[in-house]
């Protein structure tokens, strides 16, 4: 190795960077948010209405009978509150004007990337927020579907450890029918461990091999029950770290709505204290639920 020239410590090599090229490691989430319809707030307390119909029963009437009238009701109001949402960053003029192997100037970079965490934070709490009414001075939440659809009848929790099974997710279709006025939930939300055990599921229709056989289908997209069809959909912010059991969220889409008081947008009319760029991704928005018994909810389950 004497007087052999060799790399270590050669300070005047380049720097390897793969392409020019940086990869976002934060993987990206916005599912049910881009998949309910969306309506418009007025306000910063949302309101809206709901209704029912008598409940079926023996209404006959004899030939010559005089009428009886039925109770009659009005619709009930709800309500709900806007959240604002905001990814604020600043960006000096000096690193905007450097090169970057990247190649791309970096105060759009970082607003590319603002724009990603918007909508992952907007999923995140379209999914999990709690109702904070933002009168003591604290950032106002809205109610988020786990907590705005789930009541008595319709959120269930096991005794923790329960193993998830076909005959469960059977179960809580069945109690879903039941209480859903037939509106049963169409599309089911779950981590990656519940979702492994769903793929496990035995009863599977149309499975088939041949000679040629190259690939093994072992997972289930849609499941079919007596009660209705429901899609499946892993989902990483219905099931987090923290949580200490295992979380099933079925929802009908077409009976939960977002309504935007504003839709996103990057505020650039911010104030500059030096030589750098103020930016923020701003949006405010809140949750409808038009038929809570059309969805259900479930914890309790083990994920290990």
């Amino acid at each position: 190795m004497a007087n052999i020239l060799n790399t270590y410590g050669d300070l005047s090599r380049k720097e390897d960077v793969v392409l020019r090229a940086v990869e976002i490691l934060t993987a990206t989430e916005t599912k049910i948010f881009n998949m309910l319809g969306k309506t418009r707030a007025i306000n910063t307390v949302h309101a809206y209405q709901v209704d029912t119909l008598r409940a079926a029963s023996n209404t006959t009437v004899t030939e010559s009978g005089a009428y009886t009238n039925l109770a009659s009701t009005t619709p009930t109001r709800l309500t709900n509150i806007t959240n604002i949402i905001a990814i604020p960053f600043d960006v000096t003029r000096t690193q905007q004007a450097v090169s970057h192997y990247q190649e791309q100037d970096e105060l759009t970079r970082q607003t590319n990337k603002a724009l990603k965490d918007w909508s992952n934070n907007a999923e995140f709490n379209l999914v999990r927020s709690t109702l904070t009414s933002g009168a003591s001075g604290t950032a106002p939440t809205m109610s988020g579907v786990i907590e705005a659809t789930s009541k008595s009848t319709n959120h269930t929790s096991h005794t923790s450890g329960t193993v998830f099974s076909a005959t469960i997710l059977n179960a809580l279709m069945a109690d879903n029918y039941d209480n859903g006025n037939d509106d049963v939930a169409t599309d089911l939300f779950m981590g990656s461990y519940l979702r492994t055990i769903a793929d496990g599921f035995t009863t599977k229709t149309n499975v088939y091999s041949n000679v040629g056989l190259r690939a093994i289908v072992n997972t289930v997209s849609t499941y079919e029950t007596a009660f209705g069809t429901i899609s499946f959909h892993t989902h990483r912010y219905v099931q987090q770290g923290g949580d200490s059991t295992g979380r099933l969220l079925a929802i009908r889409p077409e009976k939960l709505k977002i309504a935007m008081l504003e839709n996103p947008y990057i505020d650039t009319d911010l104030a500059r204290t030096g030589p750098s760029d103020p930016r923020a991704v701003v949006g405010q928005h809140t949750l409808e639920v038009h038929n809570q018994d059309s969805n259900w909810y479930c914890d309790g389950l083990a994920i290990a």
